[in-house]
């Protein structure tokens, strides 16, 4: 199966996509495609001296009968709906294209079939605020970490205390997994998805992203676990937007710049291995403090302290690190 340099041709509009795709006998021709596709078999790996696969290709005839379908006539015509859109033709068969396997994995992920809970479990794993017991629920494809005892970092919809995050992750991401494990899968997910926007590349199309400020202009959080104005412990929240896909980041900048690499060499100086998309992350990130030096143009300090010692960041408009100051109190200079 072709994953790189795809040779799909022209393009469909959403509505015919969908279209395409609501037909259950289209829909099962790339849920089979998908099936008898084997990752582990080496002809099926990439190399990066040939951005093609080799031969993954489904003949017609035995798509056809794992299919199940009665009609060899009719058959065809669905295939051929489906063809150069979400599925190849080759000279030994059929195979998906990207699209269609994207679609296949959407759908094998659960994102589009699946709706498990999990109830709100507490957890081995200590708030990054004041250490009590961490609690997990998961809803709507989305998991929810909570203090068990202190007001936490966000104030939701609903006014309540102790939320902590509230995250995405797709349904299989519970799959095997125990609670405790599914909490630091979905931090994993994110912070990995958070990297690749902070890059500027889409996690989910690859397109250019636009990035974006939101700033608590009175910022007061006072003791309830967010601030009233704007629901959330920090102030500086940066919004990655891809417009094509629609896809969206969105986190404080406390954590984004835990991706810097002076962040990583700073803590690896000090002996520990900064690893960004963790628990750890997100624990470290609750002692970052952030600061606006100007607004004309913008300007923001990022303080980022390890055993004693402080990293102080210097953020311009951007979000670029245009300054870069190590300190350590008592050091003889």
């Amino acid at each position: 199966m072709t994953r790189c340099g795809s040779n799909d041709v022209g393009t469909l509009s959403p509505d015919d996509a969908f279209a395409v795709l609501a037909n259950e006998t289209r829909f099962e021709i790339v849920r089979t495609l998908w099936e008898l596709y084997e990752p582990n078999d080496p002809a099926n790996v990439i190399k990066f001296s040939d951005l093609y696969d080799g031969d993954t290709a489904v003949s017609f005839s035995d798509l056809y009968n794992e299919v199940g379908y009665s009609d060899t006539g009719n058959f065809n015509y669905h295939l051929e709906q489906l063809t150069d859109h979400f599925v190849r033709r080759t000279d030994d068969g059929y195979e998906l294209t990207q699209a269609g396997f994207e679609i296949a994995q959407a759908v094998v992920a659960g994102t589009v079939r699946e709706r498990p809970r999990i109830d709100a479990t507490e957890i081995d794993a200590g708030c990054p605020l004041c250490d009590s017991p961490v609690v997990v629920d998961y809803d709507n494809h989305h998991l929810v970490a909570s203090c068990s005892r202190c007001p936490g970092l966000w104030q939701n919809a609903d006014g309540d205390d102790g939320v902590l995050f509230t995250l995405p992750l797709p349904p299989a991401g519970l799959s095997e997994r125990t609670v405790e494990q599914t909490l630091h899968a979905t931090l994993a997910f994110n912070l990995t998805r958070i990297r690749s926007f902070i890059g500027g590349v889409c996690p989910d199309c690859s397109s250019a992203v636009e990035q974006s400020l939101d700033i608590c202009e009175a910022h007061a959080p006072g003791n309830r676990g967010g601030c009233p104005q704007c629901h959330r412990r920090h102030q500086i929240e940066v919004a990655e937007v891809c417009h094509l896909c629609k896809s969206v980041a969105r986190g404080p900048i406390t954590i984004a710049i835990l991706a810097h690499p002076s962040v990583t060499a700073f803590y690896y100086d000090r002996g520990i291995e900064h690893r960004f998309a963790t628990w750890e992350t997100f624990r470290r990130a609750q002692t970052v403090e952030e600061e606006i030096l100007e607004t004309d143009p913008l300007s923001i300090r990022i303080t980022v302290p390890c055993k004693g010692d402080r990293l102080r960041l210097t953020l311009d408009e951007t979000l670029d690190v245009v300054d870069i100051v190590r300190e350590t109190p008592g050091a003889v200079s």
